[in-house]
């Protein structure tokens, strides 16, 4: 169960900054420009992908306990 909860975190810390920062660049680099608005809700999104991967490890350690 360990394993399982390393690779759900290494999964959330890759993710976020994937959605958070490169994800609106490369909308951009396509010409298709981002609101303010817009920005900071992926980045939220990217935040929000790393707290469930969190919370999913510590239920999983609840569970094998």
């Amino acid at each position: 169960m360990e394993a399982i909860s390393v690779i759900l975190m290494s999964i959330g810390l890759i993710l976020a900054p994937v959605v958070g920062f490169f994800y609106p660049a490369w909308r951009q680099s396509q010409g298709r420009d981002l609101s303010e608005r817009q920005v900071y809700g992926i980045r939220a999104l990217g935040i929000g992908i790393l707290l469930l991967m969190y919370i999913l490890t510590q239920i999983i350690r609840l569970v094998s306990n």
